[in-house]
């Protein structure tokens, strides 16, 4: 099988493969994995597709080209080799490294998935790291007007905006008090997986990127809000950076524990 690389970093790989739950737990899929080194490095890189192994939220397919972006901006800013892995390559690769595995256990079929497919790509191409992008909806604390989670702390917007009115009724995931938002709201992050051409996972990382929701007023000024979906969802360019440095800065569980 002839997998296409593409020749240089501007390649922009689009295609989303559905193979696996849309959400990611730390907890279910990170053993401690320390970060590499100061003194290792890693000079060709490949980057997969964004949601090759794990299905996209329903909320973000067609939507993450800002994140893919600037992941690779993340690694010519580091002066890395990098060639990107084009959607149909990665796809025929994943499903020929996962062709028998058994999903009894989706969180350790994930991760022997992760390595063969590292070690499957070796066979056609050499390089030093395998890049595995996945976007995922976690869950944002709620405090104030801000969601907090792994790493960062997003205002939900236009929730500030609405505080004079009465907003009594937001919905099942939160409550809208005077001082301000309480409960959870979906927010988005970047999971990385990075491992060797022997299947060897050497880092993970998680960074929270921005909150799905924003707040909408159901009817006049006297109604209540909701949580909506957003329509530009990674039009903050800034967090979108701030997310993708975050996700390659600590190992998983370090952001998890801490936020």
């Amino acid at each position: 099988m002839a997998l296409a690389l593409g020749a240089s970093a501007d390649t922009a790989v689009t295609e989303d493969v559905s193979a696996a739950p849309a959400s990611i737990s730390p907890e279910a899929i990170a053993p401690e994995v320390a970060a590499p080194t100061a003194k290792t490095r890693f000079d060709r890189v490949v980057v997969a597709p964004l949601n090759v192994a794990v299905r996209a939220p329903e909320e973000l397919e067609g939507k993450g080209d800002p994140v893919w972006q600037e992941m690779l901006r993340y690694f010519q800013q580091r002066d890395r080799d990098v060639a990107v892995l084009n959607g149909i390559s990665a796809e025929r690769l994943w499903l020929q490294a996962t062709r028998d595995l058994d999903l009894s256990d989706r969180s350790a079929a994930l991760r022997t998935g992760y390595s063969r497919f590292a070690q499957e790509l070796a066979r056609h191409r050499e390089y030093d790291l395998l890049v595995v992008p996945t976007l995922v909806l976690r869950p944002g604390y709620l405090s104030g007007w801000q969601a907090s989670w792994d790493g960062v702390h997003r205002e939900v917007p236009h929730a500030a905006e609405l505080m004079s009115t009465n907003l009594s009724d937001l919905s099942s995931s939160g409550t809208i008090h005077q001082a301000g938002l309480a409960g959870k709201v979906a927010g988005i992050s970047l999971h990385v997986s990075l491992l060797r051409p022997d299947g060897t996972e050497v880092f993970q990382g998680l960074g929270g990127i921005d909150v799905l929701k924003e707040a909408k007023r159901t009817g006049g000024w006297d109604d209540g809000v909701q949580f909506v979906n957003r329509s530009e969802p990674f039009s903050d360019a800034g967090f979108v950076r701030e997310g993708v440095e975050r996700a390659f800065a600590e190992p998983i569980r370090t952001t998890a524990r801490r936020w």
